[in-house]
């Protein structure tokens, strides 16, 4: 896919690269032999390119410091050419054509006319040109501030739903987008692709392996999504509304939420596509569905909502709502057993949120005050049915089970947002901590990745530190 050519563009515009102040230029787009030649002043200037300390040679000219263009398109890897008519640069992706010339101003990008701030100039047989256009004409960004640059330019937008892919790759959506926009990414800035711009398939549910996704289309269609190709292909016939799609541990089944009022739980095998019923006991609002890895129980949310009452002679002004039972609740059901029925967990007048069923079939969730007058608390559900809380030095706003425990979020005192690994009994171990808000959080399925959503940019977590894979649209402007 073309990495954003406004990108470059707006860059171009904005960042300059000088060596001191800036002198009067030439008004004429052409310059003679003669001072195409004229003195300059050799020397050179350290860069980090696509994470690679680089010292590039320079010269200053008529204020302006030019680096050597033969060792810029190298250092990015594009292909360079000399000419009757003058140089042709093409990056390393095929994307993007240059053409210059020494002593002219004026160049060619995409068959884009633009121009330089000062002509290319030639010194003993090397040619020297403005760092910040060349590289944004061949599609790479460039930091001044910090005296980096990639061979590829980050894309700009504002991201959302973010998974991992069995390949090391991160599948998020571009929610400021017209359409539908996933991009693919992988760890090294600058290098993604357009993954998938079908509509519906923004969020999917990720297979243990994560090789596959699995959504339901508008019309209630099941589709699987490849993580690695982005190819998609229809799941069975059934139309019936779906929702909170899970993936059993071995990948041959999906488990979800059914109906119209979110009334049954029913399950389809990924090889025939044939649907079985689990669970029809009318009971409505199901959610957040959750299997264990051996496949042997569920667990789920149910919001109950307020009972209507009503006297004898049922007039209008009679009729009460009980809100007392109100609330969400959490229910366990065996599915090794024929007509198994639900089993609360819960009866507290919380909000319950990402609940797991953990290794030792302990259920963990986040428990939130209905209110907002007391702080969020993770708490575990032992096979006992005793209930715990979980002791962090953060208040919990978000969790997910993987294959070693729990990776939870929270944000301290301060106002900093933590995240940490729990392994079973094991004290919390911090994994990254951030002044920044961070809405989403994505785990690899061994919990060794991290990457996050943090006000709208992608970040993968590399030893504790960020890495950031996106920009924000006022960054590229």
């Amino acid at each position: 896919m073309k990495n954003s050519k406004w990108i470059g563009a707006a860059l171009a515009s904005a960042l300059l690269v000088t060596g001191g102040a800036v002198s009067v230029l030439a008004t004429s787009s052409q310059v003679s032999a003669a001072a195409v030649k004229t003195a300059a002043v050799e020397g050179s200037m350290s860069w980090s390119i696509n994470g690679t300390p680089v010292t590039l040679s320079t010269i200053n000219s008529g204020g302006y410091k030019l680096y050597s263009l033969s060792q810029v398109a190298a250092e990015l890897g594009a292909g360079l050419v000399h000419g009757s008519s003058g140089i042709q640069l093409n990056d390393s992706k095929g994307l993007h054509s240059v053409q210059l010339q020494p002593g002219v101003k004026s160049y060619q990008v995409d068959g884009e006319t633009l121009e330089f701030t000062v002509a290319p100039v030639v010194r003993n047989s090397k040619t020297y040109v403005e760092l910040t256009k060349l590289v944004t004409a061949l599609g790479g960004e460039l930091a001044a501030d910090t005296h980096t640059i990639l061979s590829f330019a980050r894309p700009a937008g504002s991201f959302d739903t973010l998974h991992w892919s069995a390949d090391g790759g991160l599948i998020a959506n571009r929610n400021d987008a017209e359409s539908t926009l996933l991009y693919k990414f992988t760890q090294t800035p600058g290098n993604y692709d357009l993954f998938s711009s079908v509509e519906g398939a923004v969020d999917f549910a990720v297979s243990a392996d994560q090789q596959w996704g699995a959504f339901s289309d508008e019309t209630g269609q099941l589709k699987l999504i490849n993580l690695s190709t982005g190819l998609i292909s229809p799941l069975g016939k059934d139309t019936s509304v779906k929702t909170d799609i899970v993936w059993s541990s071995d990948g041959k089944t999906l488990y979800f939420v059914q109906g119209d009022k979110q009334e049954k739980l029913a399950q389809i095998s990924v090889e025939t596509g044939e649907i079985k019923a689990l669970l029809e006991d009318k009971v409505e609002n199901k959610s957040e569905l959750r299997i264990s890895a051996d496949g042997k129980s569920a667990v789920y949310i149910v919001n109950i909502t307020g009972t209507a009452k009503n006297d004898a002679d049922s007039t209008e002004d009679s009729l009460t709502v009980d809100f007392s039972k109100a609330g969400e609740q959490l229910y366990k059901l065996d599915l090794t057993t024929k007509g198994a029925k639900p089993a609360a967990l819960t009866t507290t007048p919380d909000n319950k949120l990402y609940p797991e069923i953990l290794a030792d079939g302990s259920v963990s969730y986040l428990s939130a005050d209905a209110d907002g007058n007391a702080a969020n608390t993770l708490k575990l559900i032992a096979a006992d049915g005793k209930s715990t809380d979980v002791a962090l030095g953060a208040e919990v706003n978000w969790s997910i089970g993987v294959s070693t425990g729990l990776v939870v979020s929270g944000t301290t005192a301060d106002g900093s947002t933590v995240i940490y690994s729990i392994a079973g009994s094991a004290a919390p171990v911090e994994l990254y901590r951030t002044a920044e808000d961070v809405s989403e959080v994505a785990v690899s399925a061994d919990g060794s990745k991290l990457a996050i959503i943090s006000d709208g940019k992608v970040l993968v977590i590399q030893n504790g530190k960020a890495l950031q894979l996106s920009v924000s649209p006022e960054a590229a402007n």
